[in-house]
């Protein structure tokens, strides 16, 4: 009997995907493919700044991989910007998934829920008031909760990471840019994603 066919999933997004794979990369500890069982083939794709516009201009790279499952990383750099509402950026968000799933033909779409920013303590390119970027990206994922997890096609899910709301997981987790992810936050943000891969595939989402 030949051996089952290895699934491909990407992770595709903004900053976070890219410095997580330089993160696995330069930790031996760490392997690309999540150290799931079947090996699956695990591709990530990402574009520092990129907004959900970029990443619709990128979906090339979607059809040229052909995943089984898509994780989003997305959102936080349409939230930053005063001209967009939480409502638009899910709206942008959910156009995207529709296209992943309807015209890329895709089966799955996981997004990953975006995380908040916190006051930094260096000085940062792109600072923002924290207060007001947090209550918009509360909104953006209580919307896409909303529509996302209660598609009747049940091929969509925003996926809620973990460890990353309480004071001392802000402090341990996060840069001193209060955006990116220190060494732990990655890590946790590895284990986040290898989770929400090993639900879908165990389809238990």
């Amino acid at each position: 009997m030949a051996a089952p066919i290895p699934k491909r999933i990407l992770v595709f997004g903004h900053s976070f995907v890219s410095r997580l794979k330089d993160f696995i990369r330069y930790d031996s500890s760490l392997r690309y493919d999540l150290g799931l069982a079947g090996c699956p083939v695990i591709q990530y794709s990402g574009f520092p700044g990129a907004t959900v516009d970029r990443l619709h201009s990128r979906l090339q790279e979607i059809l040229d991989f052909n995943p089984d499952i898509v994780i989003l990383v997305i959102g936080t750099n349409d939230l930053y910007q005063p001209h967009q509402s939480p409502l638009s950026v899910a709206s942008a968000i959910r156009d995207l998934v529709d296209t992943i799933l309807y015209v890329d033909g895709i089966s799955q779409v996981i997004v990953l829920q975006t995380l908040h920013r916190h006051l930094p303590t260096c000085q940062t390119r792109y600072p923002v008031d924290p207060q007001w970027f947090n209550t918009r990206v509360d909104e953006m994922n209580r919307l896409l909760i909303q529509w996302l997890n209660s598609s009747p096609n049940g091929r969509t899910y925003l996926w809620r990471l973990k460890g990353f709301w309480s004071p001392d997981c802000i402090l341990s987790n996060f840069a001193e840019d209060g955006c990116h992810l220190s060494s732990r936050g990655l890590l946790r943000f590895f284990n986040n994603i290898r989770a929400a891969v090993v639900a879908a595939l165990n389809q238990s989402i």
